[in-house]
């Protein structure tokens, strides 16, 4: 795959991710793309690092963003399949879902400024008059190369219908842990539309945490006895943790510095970043506890460099050498894959890892896979309080149309 005409560049094509993990932070319906597609970004336009929520029959639009990175132009095709509230398959086909044909090109793209390796910009905006979704509820986007049939990648993506009035709390919990993190427990309380005649049973209601889609809570206890109103919880057993930190990641250049950057090595293609340790359960910059989910965001710029980045982490003697430690962040669209994993440097006694991150501003954390099971708080400090979004999803089981609408969704942030 296309090499820069500055340097070689050998495109490692595995995309496997870790698929049905419990914990995940993706979608198990989701795939990671191939190292050779990298910033892929999904917001509503105008907005990175929003959620990619737009309302149905507006004038809002969602933008997909990636890079390619090759030397030759290159064409993809666009799907999207449309999926009940819990990520089966909806039992509606395109011809329903869609008000426009099933599946477009994206033919145009931007070629980067003779960076290291080389890369196309591509932008797709949408919905538009090739691709139109016709209901409410959740999609998927798909992206395939435009010459064959395998899926490079996909991405969820939400259209809501605004009807009825939402309003949602976060109480935050103390002393419930034994590990001393708070929890924060959540309330809605959903005025619903007269079109829903019994809500007991058509209607439900789901929270997600920080974007992480492959974590939805959906709320089992939903109280109807209001007329016209609907009021759900999670359960204290089942709440959110409440501190849940990030590591902030400035890569906005590639410059040494006394607080991120070790290392900076130009003359390889691409060029290598070496960052500063981390070390288990210790934050040296505790004000970077206050970055959120919504501020990873790589440069959108064409002038744009690629680094291979190494993370080293140091751990303690609880964690053998033989465990599966793994580097999440926006850069990999928080998707555990194998391109990501890091080993245990037995001279330095520290975990290594790398990930193809481009210029901009990120967040990340280190994950412990054990027996199947991602467990993102072992290796973390713990203590900090960290900017936490919190969105609310409410649904309706169309009794004549059969499909899951989302009616309406909110979005609160708790310090």
């Amino acid at each position: 795959m296309g090499c820069a005409a500055s340097g070689s560049y050998e495109v490692q094509q595995s995309s496997k991710s870790q698929s049905f993990l419990q914990g995940a932070f993706a979608l198990d319906q989701q795939k990671a793309p191939p190292n050779d597609i990298q910033s892929v970004q999904l917001h509503p336009e105008g907005q990175p690092g929003q959620a990619p929520i737009i309302e149905l029959n507006s004038s809002q639009k969602l933008l997909l963003s990636f890079d390619y990175l090759g030397t030759q132009s290159r064409q993809f095709r666009v799907t999207v399949d449309h999926y009940d509230k819990s990520w089966n398959r909806s039992g509606i086909g395109p011809n329903t879902y869609l008000d426009s044909f099933s599946e477009t090109t994206i033919q145009s793209s931007k070629v980067s400024y003779g960076q290291r390796p080389s890369y196309h910009h591509i932008t797709f905006s949408f919905p538009n008059n090739e691709l139109q979704p016709a209901v409410s509820g959740n999609y998927l986007i798909k992206v395939y190369s435009a010459n064959g049939n395998s899926l490079l990648f996909s991405m969820p993506f939400f259209i809501t219908e605004d009807e009825g009035q939402i309003e949602t709390t976060v109480e935050r919990l103390f002393a419930q842990r034994n590990d001393g993190r708070p929890l924060d427990q959540l309330f809605s309380t959903f005025n619903y539309p007269d079109f829903v005649e019994y809500p007991q049973f058509d209607l439900s209601m789901a929270f997600v945490q920080n974007q992480f889609w492959g974590r939805t809570k959906q709320v089992k206890f939903l109280d109807t006895i209001t007329p016209d109103q609907l009021r759900g919880y999670i359960e204290r057993e089942n709440a959110f943790v409440g501190n849940y930190e990030f590591k902030y990641l400035n890569l906005q250049n590639f410059d040494v510095d006394s607080q991120q950057i070790l290392e900076y090595q130009p003359g390889v293609t691409p060029p290598r970043v070496i960052l500063r340790r981390d070390v288990q359960h210790l934050d040296t910059n505790p004000s970077w506890s206050q970055a959120d989910i919504s501020e990873g965001i790589p440069d959108d710029d064409r002038n744009s460099n690629y680094a291979q980045v190494e993370f080293r982490l140091q751990t303690d003697n609880s964690i053998p050498p033989s465990s599966k430690i793994y580097i999440v962040g926006h850069f990999n669209n928080w998707m555990v894959n194998e391109l990501n994993q890091m080993s245990f440097d037995s001279d330095t006694q520290m975990w290594t890892g790398q990930a193809l991150i481009k210029q901009g501003t990120y967040t990340y954390k280190y994950v412990l896979v054990q027996d199947n099971q991602v467990n993102d708080l072992a290796l973390d400090q713990g203590f900090l309080s960290a900017k936490q979004e919190y969105l609310t999803f409410i649904y309706f089981k169309d009794p004549d149309k059969n499909f899951d609408r989302l009616l309406k969704t909110d979005r609160i942030m708790k310090r």
